[in-house]
């Protein structure tokens, strides 16, 4: 009785360790145009392959994370920009967002976490 569960654990496992090897994780800092934490910011993760793209609030530190995301080698699959707070145009209700940094694209490879800070570039 016990060794069939056993069995069925440990397979578990090693799905579980096989499918967390095929992601990665991504995280960072959002800083203001001086250099200095950024915290609140809006983060957007761009995925170039698929063209989705994921938000984030940055925390009271400024730093924000993407965890179980897809692995990449290609060194250009991410993105990661830094949005402004939202306004409303004139003559619509649709907030708007405009980018005010932008992180150099890069890789994620399987199993690991990347560091993409991003800085305002724009005062």
């Amino acid at each position: 009785m016990i060794r069939p569960i056993l069995i069925a654990l440990l397979a578990t496992l090693a799905l579980d360790a096989q499918a967390a090897s095929d992601t990665c994780r991504i995280s960072g800092t959002a800083y203001d145009y001086t250099g200095h934490p950024l915290p609140t910011a809006v983060i957007r993760l761009i995925d170039r392959q698929t063209h989705q793209a994921a938000y984030r609030a940055a925390d009271a530190n400024a730093t924000f994370a993407f965890a179980d995301l897809p692995m990449d080698a290609s060194g250009q699959r991410y993105q990661v920009d830094v949005l402004s707070p939202a306004t409303v145009v004139t003559g619509t209700h649709i907030p708007t967002r405009s980018v005010l940094g932008i992180a150099p694209a890069f890789a994620c490879g399987a199993g690991q976490s990347v560091r993409a800070d991003v800085r305002v570039e724009v005062r």
